[in-house]
């Protein structure tokens, strides 16, 4: 029997779309049951953004944050990184590192040698995590400010002495939530204040003149 080329190509195109469809039926639903899945990244549910927002309105305390070390680490990840972002406009690349990974290790050493000598080591994880994210969140606000007045008043207008003018009532703020989250670990008011701008004055003032 003589096979002709066009019934070759015929059999050669219906064993490939046999195998196509063989694959696609053991495939498809391995890859729906895989997209049907819920992503669940557990420092990122749904209590820990409401918890925040709470923390900033004073109506929670980081005791209400989920007690996890993953969440503790991204934390400090991002406050590093913000940190030297924030200070790299106005010095240079290696001290604007140096910057962020110091601010980071103070932020946890001197949370971990307080709490340790309060002997609250069981909040340790909840308040350094809640320390971070408010750092986190003063110095997205400086970047977004310095982007935005960069752009509105270009050189030569005075953009860094306003800058440096706005910069200051986000330290307030800051000195305050460190306070209000250092009241909740057995700290009264003025030493949690005091301790609070011990914090600021460390990170945004000495650190910040080292690190160039």
């Amino acid at each position: 029997m003589v096979v002709r080329p066009g019934q070759r190509l015929r059999g050669a195109l219906g064993r490939t779309a046999f195998r196509f469809n063989a694959g696609r039926a053991f495939a498809f639903p391995a890859i729906r049951e895989t997209l049907s899945m819920p992503i669940n990244i557990p420092y990122l549910n749904e209590q820990t953004p409401r918890t925040v927002l709470k923390m900033i309105n004073l109506e929670a305390s980081q005791l209400s944050l989920p007690d996890s070390r993953e969440l503790m680490l991204g934390a400090f990840g991002a406050y590093g990184v913000l940190q030297a972002i924030a200070q790299a406009f106005n010095h240079s690349l290696l001290g604007s590192l140096i910057y962020g990974l110091l601010s980071a290790a103070f932020l946890y050493g001197a949370t971990l040698g307080l709490l340790r000598f309060l002997k609250e080591d069981a909040k340790f994880q909840r308040t350094a995590t809640g320390l971070a994210i408010m750092g986190v969140i003063g110095a997205l606000a400086y970047i977004i400010l310095h982007l935005i007045f960069a752009i509105a008043l270009p050189e030569p207008l005075p953009t860094e002495k306003l800058l440096r003018f706005l910069l200051f009532p986000i330290i307030v703020w800051l000195a305050f939530m460190y306070a209000f989250l250092l009241r909740h670990v057995s700290l009264r008011p003025v030493p949690a204040f005091v301790t609070a701008a011990l914090y600021v004055l460390v990170v945004e003032v000495i650190l910040s003149s080292v690190c160039r």
